[in-house]
């Protein structure tokens, strides 16, 4: 199966488990925004994740840029980023935004 073919699979698989969710926004087919915790919530966050052509062979890019993390201190938000980057090394060469059946 290509990377296109896994993408396209994946991106189903996420419409069809996030459809209604206002936690998920797909920004694009390969670009999406997780809301993690509620609003009203200090330890809530944003987390954007972007898929590369390769994806999921390759990692996918992973930010916490978004205007809404300011709050965020560095340092926090590099352990975050740290934590989401072990799983994406685990799960390398399949689908990683949700855990299939």
């Amino acid at each position: 199966m290509t990377a296109n073919e896994e993408q396209e699979m994946e991106l189903e698989a996420l419409r069809s488990i996030y459809e209604g969710d206002e936690c998920f926004k797909e920004l694009s087919p390969v670009s999406f925004q997780f809301r993690i915790g509620d609003l009203n919530e200090t330890k809530s966050f944003l987390l954007d994740i972007s898929w590369p052509e390769t994806y999921p062979e390759t990692a996918p890019q992973i930010s916490l840029d978004a205007f809404f993390n300011n709050r965020i201190s560095p340092e926090t938000k590099q352990v975050i980023i740290s934590k989401m980057y072990e799983q994406v090394e685990a799960n390398l060469g399949s689908a990683m935004m949700y855990l299939p059946g």
